[in-house]
């Protein structure tokens, strides 16, 4: 098709037409025109419009385009049911240290530590495990901070190393980590609120024992916080 309608041009660009027999009146100003000006001058628009569709060349973009939007639109679902799984980890992780912090206290709270030191319990961080192929599918920003909790954890263990090198009462480092455990449930109550946001998830479950906002944990966190800032101001071996 493409070819036939060059050719049917040309033919009419020298005047060998049934419609226009001898030179066309024109001819002399086509004869000056670049070939491309001469075939988009005789052919027209619609007929370049034509040999364009019938080349493929639009077919192959449209194509393009709706695979671009297939794959754009897989990325954000996988996307999505990534950050659910991460912060249905870090839901868990929250509430565990709150149960963690929780039979601590009352545990201690029927102890003495003059007579009970040495049976002393200790409160634990729950586990956290986040795959690195499903950090690979959310936010980079957001991945950064699940790939830093476990570093995040280890810098507040430091924080026990000065509390146990300046108390003189073994189970004070003992309550410290409590409070450190509380400090982790929090920060990962916070991250998991980030990645709600960001993917516009629900907000944590408000029933059964899921219900609250983790306040007791709240507390934990601002006194660490405020401890830690407190200790690093202070000389070492100084009483706060």
């Amino acid at each position: 098709m493409a070819d036939y309608l060059l050719i049917l041009s040309f033919l009419r660009m020298v005047g060998i037409d049934n419609k226009r027999p001898g030179l066309a009146p024109g001819f002399l100003l086509e004869s000056w025109m670049e070939p491309g000006q001469v075939i988009t001058s005789s052919l027209g628009w619609g007929d370049i419009a034509k040999i364009v569709l019938a080349s493929g060349v639009v077919a192959a973009l449209i194509g393009w385009v709706k695979d671009w939007i297939f794959r754009s639109g897989d990325s954000s679902k996988a996307a999505t049911f990534a950050a659910i799984d991460i912060v249905g980890k870090l839901d868990m992780y929250a509430h565990q240290s709150s149960r963690n912090v929780s039979f601590y206290r009352e545990h201690t709270a029927q102890m003495c530590s003059l007579r009970d030191y040495q049976n002393w319990p200790s409160c634990s961080y729950p586990e956290l495990e986040v795959s690195q192929d499903v950090l690979k599918l959310i936010d980079t920003e957001l991945a950064c901070e699940v790939a830093w909790f476990a570093t995040t954890q280890a810098n507040a263990n430091e924080y026990l190393y000065y509390v146990y090198s300046d108390s003189y009462d073994p189970t004070e480092g003992s309550d410290a980590k409590a409070e450190l455990v509380g400090f982790m449930g929090y920060e990962a109550y916070l991250l998991a609120g980030k990645l709600r946001d960001r993917y516009g998830l629900l907000r944590y479950a408000h029933r059964w024992e899921l219900a609250g906002d983790f306040q007791d944990l709240q507390s934990d966190w601002g006194k660490v916080k405020k401890d830690v800032a407190a200790r690093l101001s202070q000389p070492r071996g100084a009483d706060l």
